[in-house]
């Protein structure tokens, strides 16, 4: 698996005229080795790999690394100074490829002024192959969506007098480690009243407000992989008015996942949602994009958004998280995965949006 993703990457140095790729985003090392230690590089050439980390990851790199690596000890040691000149070969390595979107500007200074080498900017390499998952990516996801719609459906169970929005953010990163997640995918959003219309509102210590909506966006990560659901539940109370928006992003939601095929624009989906919601006479209060891949990190490559030109295709995971915001009122946001296939879209999501009141 880790060996056919190195493979393919590869095929880009040649195209480019690079002597090697030199790898320093975390999650994209996870993916081209398995590794889940906070400090390692790669340098990946046709002909040889290696996993460059210090003391402190030795045995762990022996547990975990896959795809014919060669360790090599960069404790105390500069990249630049130390490291490269101690690569058996690596005096013939003139152009080296770094990941411009990983590196700070001043180890890009660094590496600039390496007379021995010549570093050249590349972007998205590691990315665009993250794009398109495989079966045993998707399996992954799949899982970590059923452990976060479980933990959902508990949380329903909490809701009730003197309940605070942290009570119940608290207890999504509690029950996800001891379900045998790694936590959160990312920090949680249980947004209740006025608070629900800010679209990253996060939590608050207020207790949950009567008629009003609770909205919930959450994830786990299991497995290596993430999930990210939004569900909007009403606490004791809905009104005809926020009945009628909830129907709304509910309508454009589905209409999405009727509609998601390969070769759509992500312009395209964003638009179908963006247009119903402006037709139904709310198109001011729905203000950021339909969605965004899901993977490793929680946020990845395709973006389903008014200025997106990338085209899907079959293997994408991504979301579909339309919603309406009535400012200083509340909001309404619904969310499911999508794994786009060779004909369409699977929603991997089980749980039903029928509209709840709780309480």
């Amino acid at each position: 698996m880790h060996d056919a993703r190195i493979q393919r990457l590869l095929k880009r140095l040649s195209g480019d005229k690079l002597d090697a790729l030199l790898v320093t985003s975390l999650p994209n090392i996870y993916y081209l080795s398995g590794f889940t230690g906070s400090t390692a590089m790669l340098l990946l050439t046709a002909g040889k790999r290696w996993f460059l980390t210090d003391f402190r990851y030795h045995e762990q790199v022996g547990k975990q690394v896959r795809g014919g690596y060669e360790l090599f000890d960069n404790t105390g040691k500069k990249l630049v100074e130390d490291v490269l000149p101690g690569l058996p070969g690596a005096d013939k390595l003139k152009r080296i490829g770094f990941e411009s979107d990983h590196v700070t500007h001043a180890t890009f200074e660094k590496l600039s002024a390496d007379e021995s080498h010549e570093f050249c900017a590349t972007s998205g390499w590691v990315e665009d192959l993250r794009m398109v998952k495989d079966e045993s990516e998707v399996k992954l996801i799949r899982e970590s969506v059923l452990l976060n719609e479980r933990i959902f459906s508990e949380l329903l169970g909490l809701i009730g007098p003197g309940v605070t929005e942290a009570d119940l953010a608290a207890e999504i990163g509690y029950r996800a480690m001891k379900s045998g997640a790694l936590g959160v995918s990312f920090s949680p959003i249980v947004a209740s009243g006025a608070n629900s219309s800010k679209p990253h509102a996060g939590f608050s210590t207020q207790e949950l407000a009567a008629g009003a909506p609770l909205t919930f966006d959450m994830g786990v990560q299991l497995g290596g992989y993430c999930s990210d659901m939004t569900r909007t539940v009403f606490y004791k109370d809905c009104s005809a008015e926020w009945e009628q928006i909830y129907g709304i992003v509910r309508e454009a939601k589905d209409m999405v996942t009727a509609q998601l095929k390969p070769g759509m624009l992500g312009r395209e989906a964003d638009a179908i949602a963006r247009g119903h919601i402006a037709a139904a006479g709310h198109g001011e209060h729905f203000g950021h994009g339909l969605g965004h891949g899901v993977g490793i990190e929680v946020h990845e490559g395709p973006r389903l958004a008014a200025p997106s030109e990338q085209k899907l295709a079959a293997g994408n995971v991504v979301t579909n998280e339309p919603g309406i915001y009535l400012p200083g009122e509340g909001g309404v946001r619904i969310e499911d995965i999508l794994l786009v296939t060779a004909d369409g879209c699977e929603n991997l999501n089980t749980l039903p949006t029928d509209i709840q009141v709780i309480g």
